[in-house]
This record gives structure tokens, sequence and C-alpha cells, in this order.
């Protein structure tokens, strides 16, 4: 079965390319400081034939298992696995674990920073990045009231302001939850869906700030709309922008049914020890009505700009 992992205006210019840049998306100069790097890692390929990817986040530690390549660039880089292209096969077919350390305690940005430089110095990761034209979906208000659905609440407490990024302040990428430090996750393969287990984070971060999604299912708690944003977009494949106008920290659960392509569903079962996935209900909605019914939102067709990391080089990396 097929897996997914679990992202205004019109650009009528043509696509903007920027030079080459190096594995860390930037071009490098005699003058600059050193990159981030952690202080050990090791890479090794993984052979196991297993389907599921798992991360580990720890506030100085970051152990990868069984993950792609292609992921691992949409990890480091923050974007949406319909934003990478280029590159050969084996990004999406070789498998790789990773357990790497850092000097001392750092932030999920920090953390991709560092992930960013093994991948430009262990598999030669050449890249730049490019404005294309794409299809992309409104995330607004369903009701012309401005009426929410029952499943979409104010949350008692915002986690991005708890982090110290500010109320509103940017959501988590396509890791989601998987960046921040305490947390655990594992997804079924590049592009597919992911189950985060909430923990608390340095300095206590608040155990109700979390995001899960599973086949059929969304949850969130603690956070801003731009997050159930970029879930919807793993789930569609393409940018969801939020224009709900809706500032603030929410609590929400979103039941829906997979669509016919198995995008959002896992494929064989979890890896030893993690928890069992919930079943879908056989009389869900479809994700786009279970959003007006249940969080009295919908989802708008629009043209707009797609940022896309463009893959220049890349090789086979050095193992340990």
């Amino acid at each position: 079965m097929k897996t997914l992992l679990l992202t205004a205006g019109v650009l009528a210019a043509a696509a903007l390319a920027a030079p080459p840049l190096d594995g860390r998306g930037q071009s490098v100069s005699p003058e600059q400081a050193a990159p981030a790097r952690f202080e050990v890692a090791s890479v090794k390929r993984n052979s196991s034939g297993e389907t599921f990817m798992t991360f580990n986040n720890q506030p100085n530690r970051l152990v990868l298992t069984n993950v792609a390549v292609r992921q691992l660039i949409v990890r480091a880089y923050q974007v949406q696995p319909f934003q990478v292209t280029g590159g050969p096969a084996w990004l999406a077919s070789d498998r790789f674990d990773i357990n790497a350390t850092a000097l001392e305690t750092a932030t999920p940005a920090q953390m991709n920073a560092m992930l960013q430089t093994l991948l430009a110095e262990r598999f030669k990761l050449v890249l730049h990045r490019e404005n294309r034209p794409g299809d992309v979906f409104h995330l607004v208000k369903a009701r012309p009231d401005g009426k929410l659905g029952e499943g979409l609440k104010a949350a008692a407490i915002d986690c991005a302001a708890f982090r110290g990024r500010g109320p509103g302040g940017p959501a988590p990428g396509p890791g989601g939850p998987n960046g921040a430090p305490g947390g655990l996750g594992r997804a079924a393969g590049p592009g597919t869906g992911t189950v985060a287990v909430p923990a608390p984070g340095p300095g206590g971060a608040p155990g109700g700030c979390f995001m899960m999604i599973g086949p059929g299912r969304l949850e969130l708690s603690g956070q801003p709309l731009s997050t159930l944003a970029n879930a919807l977009a793993q789930q569609l494949g393409r940018p969801v922008r939020d224009e709900t106008g809706l500032g603030g920290a929410y609590d929400l659960t979103l039941t829906f049914m997979p669509d016919s392509t198995g995008r959002g569903m896992p494929i064989g079962p979890p890896p030893p020890g993690a928890p069992a996935l919930p079943p879908i209900d056989p009389n869900a909605p479809s994700l786009t009505t279970a959003l007006v019914e249940q969080l009295g939102l919908k989802l708008e067709a629009a043209r707009g700009p797609m940022e896309m990391i463009v893959i220049d080089r890349i090789e086979q990396p050095t193992e340990d």
C-alpha cells in the first residue's frame, strides 16, 4: 500500500533561479565563519528492508533510523517533499542510520543547520533554490459569519510563545514536532505520514504542545493554524497558505478518510516498540469535507509561488 508523510498571490513572472549553493543552501566564501556542525556524527547504510523511518530528537543529539536521503533534505531544509526536485533515484530508495551529537544543547533550527552541513560534507550535496509558479491552496474560513467548527478551539497554552517564538510565530516544518528537542516520531517513508509522541522540551515545555498525524486523523494542541496548513500540505501534496486571519494557538482534532491513492496510509506494521496506529473510521468524510464540517474551514484552489530545492549534485556518502 502506498504511503504518505505525514505543508498568495499569482506568480506571473518566470521562475527565479538562485546561483548554486553548498549543501546548506548558502554561498560560501573564505571570510564566512565555519558552518554549524555536529561534534560527532555517524552515517551507516541501513539494509534492513523495513519501511518505517524513525526520528529521535534530544537537546543535543539526533538519531535517525532507516531514513531516505530525500527525507534528510526535507528535514534539514524544513520543506515539503514535493518541494525537493532533481537528484538520482537512490535518494528515495537507499536508507541510512544517522547518529549525531552536538557539542551542547541546540535549538531545532541549529540542529537542522548541522544536518545541512552533514549533507554537504558526507553526501557532497550541492543545491540551489528556485521560485516556480504552481497550484496552491488557501486555507480560509468556510462560513460567511466566520463561525468555526466544534473541532477547533482556542488553546489554553500558546506553545510558540512558550518556546520563545512569539504568538503566531513560524510553525514547525515538515518535521513538525519531530524537530523539537525531546520529540520522537516515526514515518512510513518519503512523503508519508508521521506520528509524533508529545514530550516536554527543555525548560519544561508543556506536554500539551504536540502534533500527531496518523492515517485519517490529525491532532494539534497549542499550535498556530500555520501548523495545520503545513500538515494539510503534506496530505495534499501541494502548498497550503494560512489565509484564515486567525492568530494565536489552537487545539483541534480532524478525522477523515485517506484518499484512494493511499496518501497518509502507512505500509507494513509499526516498528518494534512503537504504539499501534489508530483504526480508520470507515464512515469518515473526505479531508475537504471534514475541514468544513469539523473545523469550519475550507480550501480554495489558487496559483502561487512555490519555493523549490533543486539538487545539483549529490554522492553516495562516506560511511563510518
